[in-house]
């Protein structure tokens, strides 16, 4: 396991996060033929270990991880299939994810066309949203 997803699981389990077991690299797989969308390697990393939040779950700074499930049933609801979020703040008020042909992860509120680019990776959105940078909301 890459250093920074121990240290990221540890920090949520000492929160009280319900945390899902990882997913297998093949469900990871689906999920991206499902989506037709390779997902960059730190979010595969990050959803072998754990896939999501389990029941909606939130951390500290009420943000929500999507198991794979939710990320494909968001997908298939959305009107813009350019967008396949992952994690969303307070309840829905806006998501986090990727955008299609771009690089890095956006802010998408849905109503909203234009995506805000908030991070250059995975991991540093994960880093942001933990240390409750500003730039995140």
């Amino acid at each position: 396991m890459e250093n920074w997803i121990e240290e990221v699981i540890t920090k949520w389990q000492l929160e009280g996060v319900r945390l899902n077991p990882p997913a297998a690299i093949s469900d990871i797989e689906e999920v991206e033929s499902i989506l037709d969308f390779r997902f960059p390697e730190d979010f595969k990393a990050f959803y072998s270990v754990i896939n999501g939040f389990d029941g909606l779950d939130w951390q500290e700074h009420m943000f929500t991880f999507w198991p794979l499930k939710l990320i494909i049933e968001d997908f298939e609801a959305a009107s813009d299939k350019s967008f396949i979020g992952f994690c969303d703040f307070l309840i829905n008020s806006y998501s986090i994810g990727f955008v299609r042909n771009r690089d890095g992860i956006f802010k998408s509120y849905n109503y909203i066309e234009n995506k805000e680019s908030i991070a250059r990776s995975f991991e540093e959105v994960v880093d942001m949203i933990n240390s409750n940078n500003d730039l995140i909301y």
